[in-house]
């Protein structure tokens, strides 16, 4: 493993996650990832007690992992995820919380992301930004508008802030470095307006958006989706799972690592900061009880969010 790579695995291990000498720690991978969750394996055995385990790609984010990769992470003090497609909207990632678990979330990967970039930022001080944010996000409506063409609005009433910190040092706690952001779920049969997408969408031939995408909301779910090619594309990945739950509005995210910049990589991209992001599908993590196995982030550019009479994001710019 060269020493650059080293660096992002050693600030993983021990600043995002918080490692001791004496804990269990899981490495989750799989074929795609492979170089990434063996790279990280290797720092971690050699500081603590490491497993490593292999498996099959997913199809798609928030898609379960097997049984046997359920059951290693309900035993696990630590878990680092380094698989194509994240694991942390499932129903494993979220028992083996509940047993106190710390998970890292290092989806979709690649190995520059381990040499520089937004990994390398002062975690702390992000970490303060997300619990100030976090207290804004928690009312009973939130509305977004963007240069673009958005305007959305949703109920949020009795919905919990869900923090990003991009660490996990706590008992229980998961984050998705270099991600860092604040989260609330939409109550479901609520959200209603029009999404132009024109961040990201990290999926398989999506990524980066060069043609905004056109999304008309109604009574919690995605209804219409236009525009050129990207549109398509996003249309044809939904119809094809088949399943009417995976078009719910499930969250309203908002990016807080000010050292990140839209790649097409996930992590990287519903981090950035003065963006948000909508995820639609599942959204157990966020106060509902919609457990499709998916959960897909579209992220817009310069958003104005208003949670109840105050601002969040005014263009871009957070309003502390």
């Amino acid at each position: 493993m060269g020493k650059e790579i080293l660096e992002g695995c050693k600030i993983l291990l021990h600043t995002c996650g918080a490692v001791k000498e004496n804990e269990k720690v899981l490495v989750v991978t799989d074929e795609t990832s492979r170089q990434i969750g063996e790279a990280m394996y290797q720092c971690a055995v050699e500081y603590t007690d490491a497993t490593l385990i292999c498996t099959k790609d997913r199809t798609t984010h928030g898609e379960a992992p097997t049984d046997c990769v359920a059951a290693a992470m309900a035993q696990a003090d630590v878990i680092f995820s380094a698989t194509t497609f994240s694991l942390y909207n499932t129903d494993a990632r979220i028992k083996a919380c509940e047993k106190g678990a710390r998970f890292i979330n290092m989806a979709d990967y690649s190995l520059d992301m381990l040499k520089k970039g937004c990994l390398f930022t002062d975690w702390e001080e992000i970490r303060k930004l997300v619990d100030r944010t976090a207290k804004k996000i928690v009312g009973k409506e939130l509305r977004i508008t963007t240069p673009a063409g958005t305007d959305f609005w949703t109920s949020i009433e009795g919905r919990h802030a869900d923090v990003g910190y991009g660490t996990s040092i706590h008992k229980g706690e998961a984050s998705s470095p270099p991600d860092a952001e604040c989260a609330v779920g939409p109550v479901e049969d609520t959200a209603r307006g029009v999404l132009v997408i024109d961040g990201s969408i990290p999926l398989p031939g999506l990524g980066i958006i060069k043609e905004p995408i056109r999304i008309e909301v109604e009574d919690g779910y995605l209804r219409k989706i236009e525009g050129g090619e990207e549109a398509d594309i996003l249309r044809k990945s939904l119809e094809a799972f088949q399943d009417p739950r995976v078009y719910l509005a499930a969250e309203v995210g908002f990016g807080l690592n000010p050292a990140a910049s839209l790649s097409g990589r996930m992590l990287e991209d519903e981090g950035v900061f003065g963006t948000m992001h909508i995820g639609i599908g599942n959204n157990l993590s966020y106060g509902g009880n919609c457990n499709t196995p998916i959960h897909i982030d579209l992220i817009m550019k310069k958003p104005t969010c208003i949670v109840d009479s105050h601002y969040v994001y005014k263009d871009g710019v957070l309003c502390e």
